[in-house]
Order: structure tokens, then sequence, then C-alpha cells
């Protein structure tokens, strides 16, 4: 795949650089903007097509439409599908070529190859991949095509930041309930695979399809820890949703205190930054400090204690497992279906 000469990235999003500066795409112009794809032309715009807003971190985040499906039949103001047929991801730093007997990987590649482990495997609650590989984007500073890492996926309309914002005061509490059991579905999905998630936060799961699904594979770890790359010290998760252990290491790992902290992101550093989610899904705001009954805002003593053992400043205290979790979610969910049959 190869991105027009005249595309380059600048500003953490891809441009069209033209007469000394770097202008936006331009989307009233669909035939500027098309790239190859395994063979199949797709034309590429930003998320909110006019707007060079980037959602991907160290990524750029684009959609992908068939050439055929845009309507430019209005002259000068083409109308594009509401939905697109591919989201493209893209990582920002352009590939170095590994040493011989290197062996560490990229976190943009560890994310593909978690992604690809999970599509043979056919999970419903992880984020789907289509294709991957490397695509070319010219550097104008160096004059010549770098290599960057990619992948497609499937296009969700929303993420559950975004459904929590419009819907929290009229969905209704089996909603949430059953939301809350299709994450822990996803989370278990990847333990299956041995995989720690470390980012999950609500921009990291979206709605696809009818279905609620863990996406944002970015930070990504292996219980085998051969392959790991982490830094001392470093902060790993999402502010505001990072579990304890996360932030035991970002303060004190590799500071010379006694080690009596617990520094160690593992599937129970997981659970907790889901029940911080859960939490959210349920009350609209963000568990912080010591949390009681008396703050949920749905009035049901079943689903507080759950939330509360994951919420468990002692990993040790909380849930072993996710299957736990998801054992516990089912039990009140019938429950709850018992007391409406009644």
């Amino acid at each position: 795949m190869k991105f027009p000469k005249y595309i380059s990235i600048f500003n953490r999003s891809v441009y069209k650089y033209k007469d000394g500066w770097y202008d936006p795409l331009d989307f009233l112009n669909p035939t500027e903007n098309i790239i190859t794809v395994n063979h199949v032309e797709f034309v590429f715009t930003y998320l909110e097509i006019s707007e060079p807003s980037n959602k991907g971190g160290n990524s750029i985040i684009l959609k992908l439409y068939d050439p055929g499906q845009i309507d430019t039949s209005t002259l000068g103001n083409p109308i594009y599908p509401e939905v697109p047929n591919r989201i493209l991801k893209i990582e920002r730093n352009p590939v170095k070529r590994k040493k011989f007997g290197q062996t560490n990987l990229t976190r943009f590649e560890k994310e593909i190859i978690a992604l690809d482990k999970c599509l043979k495997c056919d999970f419903q609650n992880v984020i789907k991949m289509h294709e991957y590989g490397e695509c070319e984007i010219f550097n104008r500073n160096k004059d010549y095509y770098e290599k960057h890492r990619f992948y497609t996926m499937e296009y969700a309309p929303f993420d559950l930041k975004t459904f929590i914002e419009i819907n929290h005061m009229t969905v209704d509490y089996d909603f949430k309930l059953n939301l809350c059991l299709s994450l822990a579905k996803g989370l278990e999905e990847l333990r299956r695979l041995d995989y720690y998630h470390r980012d999950i936060k609500p921009d990291n799961i979206f709605f696809i399809d009818g279905d609620w699904k863990i996406g944002d594979l970015g930070l990504i770890a292996e219980r085998n820890k051969q392959f790991e790359i982490d830094k001392v010290a470093e902060t790993i998760g999402p502010r505001g949703w990072m579990s304890p252990e996360s932030m035991n290491k970002y303060l004190t790992e590799g500071k010379g205190f006694p080690n009596l902290y617990d520094c160690i992101i593992d599937h129970r550093s997981d659970i907790f930054q889901l029940g911080k989610v859960f939490w959210y899904i349920f009350n609209f705001n963000a568990p912080i400090g010591c949390i009681k009954p008396v703050d949920m805002h749905f009035k049901d003593n079943d689903i507080y204690p759950i939330m509360r053992r994951m919420l468990n400043h002692n990993k040790k205290k909380r849930f072993s497992t996710i299957e736990d979790v998801i054992t516990e979610l089912k039990r009140i969910s019938l429950k709850s279906l018992k007391t409406l049959t009644y």
C-alpha cells in the first residue's frame, strides 16, 4: 500500500503538502485520496472527514470508503456513505529494520499479532482486524518513502464514553448489566490467549453491529515475560483508569525504595480497570477514593459487591479470574430475570 507522494505525516495526522505548506485532505475531491489495500481501491478520509483530528495516540486513524459508493453527482459536494468499509490504523513512526539477532517487537507489532490470534479464534467481544502489513508514506524532509505498519479493522459508530454521555439517564439496569457481561467476556477471550489488555477505559470499548467489543490492544502484554518491552517506571495504562499496580510502577519502580510495592501489572490489574468501567457504566463517573453503596446511582445491592471486590486496592482481595466475575454477573442477571418473571 502506497500513499500519493503529496501525502505526508504532519501534526500527528496525514496532510496534503502543497506550495510549501501542509493542508488538510481535500474531501471534496475523493479521487485525489485513493490508496490500494490488497488490490482493492479505497478513498481515505479523516475520522470526521473534514477535520484532521486523530484519536490514535501514537498512530494515525483514517476511514476507508469504496469509491463507487461515494455520490459525486452533486458537483463539488460529494456525499460519503454513513458507514465506511474499513478503519485504517497506521503506526506513526516508520519501521526500523531490526539488527541481526534482535527479537524485540514494537507495541504496534504486538497489537497486530494479538488481533490476528483473536480473529483466528473468532472472538465475539474483541474488535476484528481485516488486513495488515506495511504502507509507504513520503517523508518530505528525507525526500524518500518510508514504510509504516498498518492494519484495517471494522468500523464502530461510537465508543462507550460517547454512549454513556448521551444515554446515561435512559438505559435501564438490565441493559447495563448485560453490557458489563459482554465486556467481561471480551476480557476472558483475551485471557484465553494469555494476554493482559492494560488499557481498559470507555474510549477503548466500541459498539459494532449490535455488540460491545474491546479494542485498542496497543498496550497488550503476554504472560510470557520473555518479550517484555516495558521500561522501568514507565506509565502503563490510561490516566484516571490505572490500577494501583500501574501507579506503583510509575511512582516507585527503580527509585531505590524498599521492595514494598506491587508493580506487577497482570490479569487482576485488568479486573481492577474493568471494575472502574463498570462503575462508570452504572454511575457515569469514576470511582475515586473509598466507595460506598450510598454512592451508587442504581440502588441495587447485587452489583455493588462485585464492583467493590474488583476495585480492591490489594489485588489479592480481588477476583482471582475474570471467569469468576462472569459467574457473578450471570448469577445476578438470572436473579433479575426471575424477579421480572414473578
